[in-house]
């Protein structure tokens, strides 16, 4: 009995011991393990509770864009040597994060990139950046690319386990592609004479090819493709519908379609768009500036309900 006694003390007295341990690196930060892991590198948005983080940017149409990304040794201290640390790729994490938030992204061709083999983080630094070269000019338009990176292995110290591998969504913009400020020349809708334009309001052109993009409006239910406007001068918007604008060479625009499809079982509406031809209906590009003057209709269950003639101001890019 006194051995058990004496035993059960014992362990008592270690996991006593050992939880002070625990205590003491919680308490204090120099006593803490750094970890090698990726810093945020553009726009996070992947949702909470995912395993792998997301992150997206969009680039300008380019023979080649640098993507910078950095490297961390994150924590209390700063590295006690060079740490060379090795990067790769791993398409699993992509496969895991389609089927676990339903998403639908695609593995980005080795011809589209190159990310270079490794990176040192010098000897008493905490960082360091490279660039990743993405080829955008040959990039597919209907595809919505993802590379998923990760910290391979390290000359010394221990990866992370949140932000040793990261997924970047890389993308496009064609040259309509910004932010701009919208004013309605005109807003008629034929059936309810409360409803009136939400402008001057802030819109983006989204690039959706090389000659279309869509309506995104950022300040809409905390950013939303749907298209806003004021009932009785509160602010509503009609749902499942985002207006496409395709453009030629000489940056007349061409039609006017709605991005959600009229089958779509989200459109119960039926909602539909076309151009109207007696608007000037051309975007202007001369250096930074741009301004397009557009006219359409949105067509409601095969009525034309909805009639909009629009001047679109671009104030930069977009974020």
């Amino acid at each position: 009995m006194k051995s058990i006694i004496k035993f059960i003390g014992f362990v008592l007295l270690a996991s006593g011991f050992s939880s002070c341990l625990k205590d003491e690196a919680a308490l204090d930060p120099d006593n803490s393990v750094n970890v090698i892991e990726f810093k945020n590198p553009s726009n996070f948005v992947s949702p909470y509770g995912s395993k792998y983080s997301l992150y997206s940017r969009a680039f300008d149409l380019a023979t080649e864009n640098d993507y910078p990304i950095t490297v961390s040794y994150s924590g209390a201290h700063v590295a006690p040597q060079d740490i060379t640390v090795n990067l790769g790729t791993d398409p699993t994490a992509l496969t895991q994060y389609n089927t676990e938030q339903q998403a639908h992204y695609d593995l980005i061709p080795s011809s589209l990139y190159t990310l270079p083999a490794s990176v040192v983080i010098p000897k008493g630094q905490r960082t360091a950046t490279v660039n990743l070269k993405v080829k955008s000019s040959s990039f597919d338009f209907t595809k919505n690319y993802v590379l998923p990176i990760q910290i391979q292995s390290t000359s010394s110290g221990t990866v992370s386990g949140n932000f040793g591998t990261i997924l970047l969504n890389v993308s496009v913009k064609n040259k309509y592609d910004g932010r701009y400020r919208v004013t309605n020349i005109t807003f008629r809708h034929t059936t309810n004479a409360a409803f009136s334009a939400n402008t001057p309001r802030t819109r983006d052109l989204v690039t959706l090819s090389a000659n279309s993009n869509y309506l995104f409006d950022p300040n809409l239910n905390g950013g939303s493709a749907f298209f806003s406007f004021l009932n009785n001068g509160s602010g509503s918007y009609f749902g499942a519908f985002s207006p496409v604008f395709a453009f030629d060479d000489a940056g007349n625009v061409t039609s006017v379609t709605n991005s959600v499809a009229v089958n779509d079982p989200t459109n119960a509406n039926r909602r539909t768009a076309r151009l109207d031809p007696s608007g000037v209906n051309k975007i202007t590009i001369s250096g930074n500036s741009k301004v397009m003057e557009v006219s359409y209709i949105m067509v409601q269950g095969g009525v034309d309900i909805l009639f909009l003639k629009e001047k679109w101001e671009y104030t930069g890019a977009r974020p």
